[in-house]
């Protein structure tokens, strides 16, 4: 409850937004006073109970009490596109969720209304109210295929969720002419993902300005050293803020300065 209070109660305004961490992949953006993305949130125990991975990382929000304008999915796997929580996620009428062809036809098979799934692929791009959205490159391997990265443009603010993948600089150029301002990527290094050094690599090599890291600490078998990662960002991105963020933390960012 002190969590959803805190989120409702967070009312960015002006060039400001509020970035809230859920754990794993999952974010929470907040924009225009009240208008909320969730982005890949996590919040059951349909791994473990699919795959055997208990989380060790509570769920801070039940996903009844998340009203999202925008639900973003980056890929089909059950750390992204929580298949025990879509139900009540979507229970929220005005949600529309956004992500690669699997997610779209798994949610069709959840009986999600159609008009309320926007596919896209690499490349494509959309404006959902006050939000760009672009797809971009990511590869999560032959299990996700279809997996994306996306590019937010919030109050000319450019954010990159990487999504799930490693660093493949030959296919992720309109990435990095986006300059992102701030970076949300994986530094596990496992199953495929960014680790500590790419994820570095990838920060400098895109000039961005603050990179947030996700993707740790959630399973056991997933990894992840946060004080590995910093030692590689003063190595390779010394320019680039890191923020790293506990559970439910909340970081504002305005388009000309950070807070």
């Amino acid at each position: 409850m002190y969590f959803l209070n805190k989120v409702m109660n967070c009312r960015p305004t002006g060039g400001e937004i509020a970035i809230f961490w859920l754990g794993q992949a999952g974010f929470i953006i907040k924009y225009d006073e009240d208008k909320v993305i969730a982005i890949d949130p996590y919040l059951s125990n349909c791994v473990e109970r699919i795959w055997g991975f208990k989380r060790i990382m509570m769920p801070i929000i039940s996903p009844m009490d998340i009203e999202a304008d925008i639900l973003l999915v980056t890929h089909h796997h059950e750390d992204h596109l929580d298949v025990d929580s879509i139900p009540f996620l979507m229970e929220c009428k005005k949600t529309k969720l956004y992500g690669p062809n699997t997610v779209i036809e798994i949610c069709k098979g959840m009986k999600i209304p159609e008009d309320r799934l926007t596919k896209m692929a690499i490349g494509d791009e959309i404006t959902a109210g006050n939000v760009t959205i672009k797809a971009l490159y990511a590869d999560h391997g032959e299990l996700a295929p279809d997996a994306i990265g996306m590019l937010l443009t919030i109050k000319g603010i450019k954010i990159y969720i990487t999504g799930d993948t490693a660093y493949r600089p030959e296919y992720m150029q309109d990435a990095k002419q986006a300059k992102p301002d701030i970076i949300i990527m994986p530094i596990n290094g496992a199953f495929g993902n960014l680790g500590p050094e790419s994820a570095a690599k990838m920060a400098r090599d895109f000039e961005a300005k603050v990179a947030i890291p996700g993707h740790y600490w959630m399973f056991k078998e997933h990894n992840g050293n946060p004080q590995e990662f910093e030692n590689k960002m003063k190595e390779y991105a010394p320019k680039c803020m890191i923020k790293f963020m506990c559970q439910g933390e909340e970081y504002r960012y305005e388009s000309t300065s950070q807070i």
